[in-house]
């Protein structure tokens, strides 16, 4: 079985580091890493400094552990 992973990304932009969850879910984590980074390349006035894949249990399990929902 195919599992769905979550991608979070931590950006540097004008020296302040922002988190966002990308806009879709992926099957493939490395790819999607690789090709994340590419991009980045492109981009000289932000830099990707992490990517982490989150199965959609595990993503939901850590939100709501920081949200308060234990």
């Amino acid at each position: 079985m195919l599992e769905a992973f979550i991608v979070t990304l931590w950006i540097e932009y004008n020296g302040k580091l922002y988190v966002k969850e990308a806009d879709s879910i992926t099957r493939n984590c490395e790819l999607t890493t690789r090709d994340l980074y590419e991009k980045f390349k492109e981009l000289p006035n932000m830099k990707l400094k992490a990517v982490k894949c989150d199965s959609v249990q595990s993503f939901t399990e850590r939100r709501d552990y920081f949200n308060g929902k234990r």
